[in-house]
C-alpha cells in the first residue's frame, strides 16, 4: 500500500507524463529541428540522417518517414494551404503537400540551410544559412528567391513574430539575438545575453512579450522582447538545441542530457519545476498549444521514435 501511494504521488508530482514511444519506420537516424501543425494534426521532425522528414499524425498516432531526397535540418508548415517547407545541409529548400506527402518543388540554395519559418502575411519562407552570414527569403508559391538579409555569422534557431513582423535570430558566434524587420528586410536590433553563451533554443511569448533563450552552457535568459532588456537568468541543463514554450501553462521545455527539463515562468523570472527522462539522443522538442502535449523525436539503438508527454 505504501509503495503504491509513493508511486501515485510521484506520478502526480511529475510535470509531464510520458506515453509509450512510437516507432518511426526506417530505422535509426539523427534528428534535428521539430515543428507542429495543429490545424492538420501533424508533428514534423527533420531526419537528416535519413534524408527525410518524420511525420506523426496526432489524431491517429501513426508515424511516417517521408523521403525528400536531401538532408534537412529545419521544417515549418503553411497549415492553411497544407504545405510543408524544409531545408538543410543538402543546400536545397523542398516543398511538400501535407496531405499527399509528395514533394511538389524545390529551390537550390548557395549554402546549407538550418532553421525554417513561414510568414503567411508576406507569403514567404525564411531560411537561415547554417554557420553563414545571411538569411534567405523565398516566395512560398513560386519557390523563387526574393531577397536576403545580412546577419552575423553562425545563426541557430529563429522565431517569427507574426504580430510585430519581426524575426528573432539566435547567433552563436556573438552569443546574441538579432532582431530582423520583415518589411525592411534588415537587422534593426541586437540583444546581449549576459552569461549565456552559444544560444541555440529560442521561444517567444507573444502576449507577455517575453523572449526565452537557452545557451549550450546551461543558461536560460529571459528578455523583454521589445527592448532586449535582460530580465533574469536561470541555470538549466546543458546541450539543448531546441526549446518549446507552452503559452497556456507558461512553461519552457528544455530537452538535453536524457531529460526534458520543465521551467515554470512567472512574470520576469522562472524556476525549475522538475525533469522527466527521455532518450539520450533527444535535443529537440515542440508543443501543441491547444492540448499542451509535448512531443520529442530521438534515435535509440536500431530505431527512431516520436514520444508524446502530457502536461500534469
Amino acid at each position: 500500500m505504501i509503495a503504491n501511494l509513493i508511486a501515485l504521488f510521484a506520478l502526480q508530482a511529475a510535470p509531464l507524463v510520458a506515453e509509450k514511444p512510437i516507432i518511426v519506420p526506417g530505422g535509426a537516424g539523427h534528428f534535428d529541428f521539430m515543428n507542429i501543425d495543429t490545424k492538420n494534426n501533424l508533428v514534423m521532425a527533420c531526419h537528416p540522417g535519413k534524408s527525410s522528414i518524420a511525420v506523426l499524425d496526432m489524431s491517429t498516432g501513426k508515424a511516417q518517414d517521408i523521403p525528400v531526397g536531401t538532408e534537412v535540418n529545419g521544417v515549418c508548415a503553411d497549415s492553411a494551404d497544407q504545405m510543408i517547407y524544409a531545408a538543410g545541409p543538402g543546400k536545397k529548400l523542398v516543398a511538400l503537400n501535407s496531405k499527399t506527402m509528395q514533394v511538389t518543388g524545390s529551390l537550390p540554395l548557395d549554402g546549407p540551410g538550418d532553421c525554417v519559418q513561414f510568414d503567411r502575411k508576406r507569403g514567404v519562407v525564411y531560411i537561415d544559412n547554417d554557420d553563414g552570414t545571411n538569411l534567405w527569403i523565398v516566395d512560398a508559391k513560386t519557390l523563387k528567391l526574393t531577397g536576403t538579409v545580412a546577419i552575423k555569422e553562425a545563426p541557430e534557431y529563429m522565431e517569427y513574430d507574426n504580430g510585430k513582423g519581426l524575426i528573432f535570430q539566435a547567433i552563436k558566434s556573438t552569443s546574441t539575438v538579432q532582431v530582423i524587420d520583415c518589411d525592411a528586410k534588415k537587422v534593426t536590433g541586437e540583444y546581449t545575453l549576459g552569461a549565456l553563451t552559444s544560444p541555440h533554443g529560442l521561444a517567444l511569448d507573444r502576449k507577455t512579450r517575453r523572449l526565452f533563450v537557452v545557451g549550450k552552457n546551461g543558461k536560460l535568459a529571459i528578455l523583454d522582447a521589445d527592448g532586449g532588456k535582460l530580465l533574469s537568468t536561470i541555470d538549466v541543463v546543458t546541450g539543448s538545441d531546441q526549446i518549446a514554450y507552452d503559452r497556456g501553462n507558461q512553461r519552457v521545455y528544455i530537452p538535453a542530457g536524457g531529460v526534458i527539463q520543465v521551467i515554470q515562468i512567472a512574470g520576469d523570472d522562472g524556476k525549475v519545476l522538475g525533469s522527466v527522462p527521455v532518450g539520450k539522443d533527444c535535443h529537440r522538442v515542440t508543443v501543441n498549444q491547444t492540448t499542451h502535449d509535448v512531443y520529442v523525436a530521438f534515435s535509440e539503438g536500431t530505431d527512431s521514435f516520436f514520444q508524446r508527454f502530457t502536461a500534469n
